[in-house]
């Protein structure tokens, strides 16, 4: 069961990933609708913003191609486990620090940080508590 859950995981974390990394490269606009869909903020269209979405897109392409390789084989990938649930508690972590930013730069709830934040937190504790034995 802990490797169904583990796997389910992986494919779905993949799938994100990878789905977000194409549309940040291709087209600004449809990131800025999916980023108010999915995180509930809004972003201004700027260029300097448009490039760093582009790069980070890129970020996510090679995160979503590594947690796909975990996921047909995740003893095989322990190490990008890991990698994994480490980045989602940090990137939780930072949801919580920076709250005040957040609502302020992008109009933010703080009632929708803290659900983003706990399902970073829910992702990497599934990751963790169902890691594969080495």
């Amino acid at each position: 069961m802990a490797e169904l859950a583990l796997r389910v995981v992986l494919v779905a974390l993949a799938a994100y990933h990878l789905a977000i990394g194409v549309i940040s490269v291709a087209s600004f606009r449809v990131t800025a609708r999916l980023t108010s869909a999915f995180y509930g903020l809004s972003v201004r269209d700027d260029p300097q913003l448009a490039y760093a979405v582009r790069m980070l897109g890129f970020y996510a392409l090679a995160i979503g191609s590594l947690l796909a390789l975990a996921a047909r084989e995740p003893s095989s990938h322990r190490e990008v486990i890991a990698v994994v649930a480490g980045l989602q508690m940090l990137r939780a972590l930072s949801r919580i620090v920076s709250g005040r930013e957040l609502a302020t730069a992008f109009r933010l709830p703080p009632r929708r940080n803290l659900i983003n934040a706990a399902l970073l937190v829910a992702e990497a504790a599934i990751l963790v508590l169902c890691f594969p034995p080495a």
